[in-house]
């Protein structure tokens, strides 16, 4: 009934405003045909008869094929094209589009898609696919292998893991559709900057014959007598040390475990940053993968921290019989997903010392205090039972004595009290650790605490630390109420003036400051502990929104900057923040600040002016000192005249990690081997020329 009034309803709205529709239709209003041209961009350009199609540049070749940038003049984009590099026939040119055909009907997050495919005016065939800035994967492994710092900050294990994830979520999905790989290797993944994953280049894929018996939709089928190249049969294709020990056989059976050991020798890679299997030639490497000859990852690198977890999942991948692989690339995926969620793996065959030592790590501060309660609780609990057990033992030896009994449970009184405030001195002694990072956390364990008997000295610090707790997570009502409850108190004097007023500001505490109303507290807080205004800035951070803009931010970054340097009076120019066609430049020139990174040690590393997105810095004339304070940048551009750093060797390797294409310095600071050097990876400019 509910769904017939709507439709009742929708009715009576399309009938209302058909009605005035026409009362607004006067008939009189004419235009011209450009008029109504104008009216209709899209329609229109649909209708042109230039071509589709507009190359800009190449921008790869590979054995297969040639990748170039083109604008689509129908959807207004630019999107990649790809053509058969070499093909001389026919039949390589239907082999070229039977890939583009099949990738197309791929249809998932983690495949790349295919747009259009045709014959141009040459008639070589092509096909449209996205066009996806970033690295592959290759790529990236070797930038690791290398050492280059940039990469490892940028892609640690967990998130090589993650990517891998996504790699084993696009072959799950072909798997579904009956559809072999045959070719996944580092070079054919890409990886976006913003989080894409994408798995390429189709190739070599087959389409595997379904069974009469199957019950799938015959519908989501893909046809196998057209796409599959029936020219490969008997021929081995693949690429040595990612093909499986089958694939290596002219007619070796292909089955979804030839590519879950493919995926086996990525993982391997992205642990090892080498081949499963050794050799010096191409010939080499496939007869010792045709042998099983894989060396375990922790023997290619015993340098380093391999978790036996990952390893044990590696080497069943890479197992040399396809039935002792992996049933599927999900059960694969499952696994990695057991170990990133800090459980074992099955391949490990962990036992109960390895499943305690993964639960205490996924629990690892609630572990430390309860073990830590729980030793202290043992050792008041078992002192104090001994006394009480041998007391008991002679009450009830002198049954008759009636006083001796009401005087044991006097001292039981006695004692249970004397627990009570060793457990709340154990509260207080974790509290004053000053754990600031985790300060959710230690509330929690300072709400226990006050629900314990404690004297008014402790209770006053309990309150006190709990205050300044909420104080650094912007919970200013709850600090007030804290600072309150403590009483008069110099050591939060000021804390408590500063929650007074910023409770008013932001009355709700779920709610976070604006940068502007932070920036305004750190200047206000001038008796205030810098180390609680930092871990107030860090807590900030972690809950900034990612559409907050540098304007916003730039008031903040230059109260942090203050505290970080101890600057008590204002610049002798205001800092000048502009924005470019590709982020922004900041002039620091003749600034006061030497240190731009603030650092918790052996917690939290960052450079202040990391959110602004910089494209361009000017610190000519400033403090600057130390070329590592730009740790953290990505800098297309640095001016730098009147600075002359003592360690050039750390300026060059600043200079690389940030990427800066464009320098502007005083080239009579600094010795003509390194501006030699420099002006091979960047354009070296002469501030007085």
């Amino acid at each position: 009934m509910a769904d017939d009034t709507d439709k009742d309803m929708e009715k009576g709205f399309m009938a209302r405003n058909e009605t005035l529709r026409e009362f607004y239709e006067t008939g009189t209003t004419t235009m011209s045909d450009a008029e109504a041209a104008s009216l209709t961009p899209i329609l229109n350009s649909l209708k042109d008869h230039i071509a589709r199609y507009r190359e800009i540049r190449e921008i790869a070749e590979g054995g297969e094929k040639k990748i170039t940038l083109v604008h689509d003049h129908l959807l207004d984009r630019r999107v990649a094209m790809a053509r058969a590099a070499h093909a001389k026939s026919p039949q390589d040119h239907e082999q070229f589009l039977r890939e583009a055909r099949l990738t197309a009907n791929l249809a998932h997050p983690n495949i790349m898609p295919v747009y259009n495919m045709g014959v141009d005016s040459e008639d070589t065939p092509f096909f449209s696919m996205e066009l996806v800035p970033g690295d592959s994967l290759k790529s990236i492994v070797g930038k690791l292998r290398d050492g280059d710092e940039t990469y490892r900050r940028e892609y640690p294990l967990e998130t090589l893991l993650n990517i891998f994830l996504k790699i084993c979520d696009a072959i799950a999905y072909a798997h579904s559709r009956n559809v072999l790989h045959l070719d996944i290797k580092p070079d054919n993944i890409r990886v976006g900057e913003f989080g894409e994953v994408l798995v390429c280049d189709w190739g070599l894929a087959r389409v595997l014959s379904t069974p009469e018996n199957d019950s799938a939709d015959a519908s989501d089928l893909l046809d196998g007598d057209v796409l599959n190249d029936m020219t490969l049969s008997g021929t081995m294709k693949g690429t040595p040390g990612f093909m499986a020990p089958e694939q290596t056989q002219a007619y070796g059976e292909k089955t979804p475990q030839t590519d879950i050991y493919a995926l086996g020798a990525m993982l391997y890679m992205l642990l090892t940053h080498e081949l499963p299997v050794r050799g010096v030639s191409a010939n080499e490497v496939i007869k010792n993968t045709r042998e099983g000859k894989v060396v375990p990852p922790r023997r290619r690198k015993p340098d380093r921290h391999i978790p036996a977890g990952l390893v044990a999942v590696t080497m069943k991948a890479l197992a040399l019989k396809p039935a002792d692989r992996y049933e599927s690339a999900l059960a694969l995926r499952k696994e990695i997903g057991r170990y990133l969620s800090g459980y074992p793996t099955k391949a490990e065959h962990a036992g109960m010392v390895t499943h305690m030592s993964l639960l205490m790590h996924r629990h690892s501060r609630i572990s430390f205090l309860l073990m830590f309660f729980l030793l202290l609780l043992a050792g008041i609990v078992g002192t104090n039972l001994v006394a009480i057990s041998r007391e008991k033992a002679e009450a009830v030896a002198a049954r008759e004595k009636a006083e001796e009994n009401f005087l044991l449970y006097v001292k039981e009184q006695q004692v249970s009290k004397e627990l009570s405030q060793d457990l709340g001195e154990a509260v207080l002694y974790t509290v004053k650790s000053r754990d600031f990072i985790n300060a959710p956390s230690m509330i929690q364990v300072l709400e226990t605490g006050l629900k314990e008997n404690v004297d008014t000295v402790k209770l006053q610090n309990l309150l006190e630390q709990k205050g300044v707790l909420h104080f650094v997570l912007q919970e200013f009502s709850a600090a007030s109420e804290c600072f309150d409850g403590a009483g008069d108190s110099r050591r939060v004097g000021h804390l408590r003036t500063l929650s007074h007023k910023y409770a008013g500001i932001k009355p709700v505490d779920k709610k976070r400051l604006a940068d502007k109303q932070l920036a305004n507290l750190f200047n206000e807080a001038r008796y205030t502990n810098k180390m609680t205004l930092f871990y107030l800035y860090y807590h900030h951070m972690r809950r900034r929104p990612v559409s907050a803009t540098p304007e916003e931010y730039i008031p903040l970054a230059i109260a942090v900057l203050d505290k970080l340097n101890n600057t008590r009076h204002p610049q002798e120019k205001p800092l000048e923040l502009t924005k470019l066609k590709k982020g922004y430049h900041l002039d620091f020139s003749r600034s006061s600040y030497a240190v731009y990174s603030l650092n918790i040690i052996g917690v939290y590393r960052r450079n202040v002016l990391q959110p602004l997105h910089l494209e361009s810095l000017d610190i000519s004339y400033s403090k600057m000192d130390d070329p590592t304070e730009l740790r953290g940048l990505k800098l297309g551009e640095l001016r730098m005249e009147g600075i002359r750093f003592a360690d050039k060797n750390a300026l060059l390797k600043q200079l690389v990690s940030m990427g800066t294409r464009r320098i502007v310095l005083n080239k009579e600071d600094y010795p003509k081997e390194m501006l030699t050097e420099l002006g091979r990876i960047m354009t070296v400019v002469d501030a007085k020329q």
